[in-house]
């Protein structure tokens, strides 16, 4: 059997701070007329938006994406912009901004390229895959050409970001890690890469120094390298559901679910997984090793004041055979699983 890697189409990904001065180098001065720069309406108060705004004044400004990249929003800047000549976009903020911006190449040109300064550690600026919600239903796209083609990994454009979305969103970011492992790709790689990233995450998480937040903005990226071979699993498809349907954070939704998600997985443990827990609990049965694993993310969870159950989002015990029917997935088992995220 041949095995593949695919390698997405990134030019390049740059780590540290003056990223305000790299990107008009890249960009060129004669180009910022032809340059939109998307964003959300709290980003675009912080103190980092403003020094862009300042430099970058001849460009167009939207800053009206909103939580899950709602559809009418990314329709309303398609409107405007097309025909007008855009040659680049730059996205700064979380990633319903930066999947947002994928989205509105799709609908104008695939071919303009983004620019990516992320806000928080959802690490969709490294992914081909597209978000975005339609009358409360997360939908999406995904090809290889919708990743951004400039990933610029600032510190600086994170410090006013909010604790509790910036540590979610660190959830996330090992949510991602954890279920890289599931996929069918080389295990060596992802196994090695989301150990690196988690261990990074958990020890500079709670930090707020720069370096604290570069150290997580690596790990976000270790945590999605694999993404195109590595389709995410149950705690990621729950997650979409819910955060649509009930308009729960991203990074939140991983919060009430990966531990749990953990827990179903440690009954019957995939290889890739139980490998993984094993390296990074030290514990050599697989089951035992992601019960571990489980408890581990958990306490962690609670440590950072992020502990949170579907209840907290008026998700009702009803509303659990909705969740399962939206994944096909309703095995018993699954959905006490469900329950005792309730």
């Amino acid at each position: 059997m041949i095995k593949q890697y695919n390698y997405l189409p990134i030019d390049q990904v740059s780590i540290g701070e003056q990223s305000v001065d790299a990107i008009s180098s890249l960009i060129g001065k004669e180009q910022l007329r032809n340059t939109i720069i998307v964003t959300s309406k709290s980003v675009s108060q912080i103190s980092f938006f403003k020094k862009v705004e300042e430099a970058f004044s001849e460009s167009t400004v939207f800053n009206n994406i909103t939580q899950h990249s709602p559809i009418e929003e990314i329709d309303s800047i398609a409107r405007e912009i097309n025909g007008k000549g855009v040659k680049f976009m730059i996205s700064i903020g979380g990633g319903s901004v930066i999947d947002s911006t994928k989205v509105l190449r799709s609908k104008t040109s695939p071919d303009i390229p983004q620019i990516a300064i992320p806000t928080t550690l959802s690490a969709a600026e490294f992914s081909h895959i597209a978000g975005y919600s339609e009358n409360g239903e997360k939908k999406g796209i995904r090809a290889k050409n919708l990743v951004p083609k400039y990933i610029y990994l600032d510190p600086v454009a994170t410090l006013e970001t909010p604790t509790k979305l910036w540590r979610s969103t660190g959830i996330r970011s090992i949510d991602h890690a954890i279920e890289a492992t599931l996929g069918n790709g080389f295990a060596d790689l992802r196994i090695s890469l989301s150990k690196i990233s988690i261990e990074k995450m958990m020890q500079n998480l709670e930090g707020n120094w720069t370096n604290n937040r570069q150290e997580c903005q690596v790990a976000s990226w270790y945590s999605y390298m694999d993404v195109y071979d590595s389709p995410m699993g149950f705690s990621h498809q729950i997650g979409k559901i819910i955060g649509a349907r009930w308009n729960i954070p991203h990074g939140m939704t991983s919060c009430i679910t990966l531990p749990e998600m953990l827990r179903y997985y440690s009954s019957s443990p995939p290889d890739g997984l139980a490998r993984f827990a094993s390296e990074l609990t030290g514990e050599k049965d697989g089951s035992k090793a992601i019960a571990l694993l489980a408890d581990k993310i958990a306490a962690f969870i609670k440590e950072l004041g992020l502990e949170t159950r579907l209840s907290d989002y008026g998700i009702k015990v009803e509303d659990i055979s909705y969740i399962a029917e939206k994944i096909s997935q309703k095995d018993e088992m699954f959905i006490e699983h469900l329950r005792n995220m309730l």
